[in-house]
């Protein structure tokens, strides 16, 4: 992936975990007032971790921040794309992330990231398709089976 597609970088490469508990504990610091910076840089390190959780929560905090502070809405949309991606909600990272090409076009990262989401989707449609195609053929061998069984029977 990264030979081809250099800018998408983040969304293989979790920060250390001593480097997400520093993000962490500014966030736990701050407490009830915590800042809208504080609180995206903790969401961006979440949402480069491999944990499961730990990208659901950094897609949460960045959603909040999408929602109440419409001056930092550019700067989610790559990540909340991302987040989304790495979570398997592949129609919503080409949501959030045609949003951030529409306004800037030129950008790299969201270039890029459009590329993993296209390959992504191709790569689990083919196997889609392929799982049904087989139970089509096993329904298919099975109920031949069974009517040669019932025919056999008269």
């Amino acid at each position: 992936m990264g030979s081809n597609l250099p800018y998408a970088a983040d969304a293989e490469s979790p920060l250390k975990p001593e480097e997400l508990q520093v993000l962490r504990s500014q966030y736990e610091k701050e407490g009830e007032f915590v800042g809208v910076q504080t609180k995206f840089n903790f969401a961006w390190g979440l949402i480069k971790s491999n944990v499961r959780q730990d990208q659901q929560n950094g897609v949460r905090i960045l959603s909040e921040i999408f929602r109440s502070s419409p001056e930092r809405r550019r700067e989610c949309l790559y990540y909340l794309a991302l987040g989304n991606f790495k979570l398997g909600n592949y129609a919503e990272a080409r949501r959030y992330n045609e949003l951030l090409l529409d306004h800037e076009p030129a950008n790299l990262q969201a270039a890029s990231l459009r590329g993993l989401i296209d390959d992504k989707v191709a790569r689990e449609g083919m196997v889609g398709v392929a799982i049904v195609s087989g139970l089509a053929i096993t329904a298919g061998i099975v109920g031949g089976m069974l009517f040669k069984g019932v025919a056999r029977k008269r």
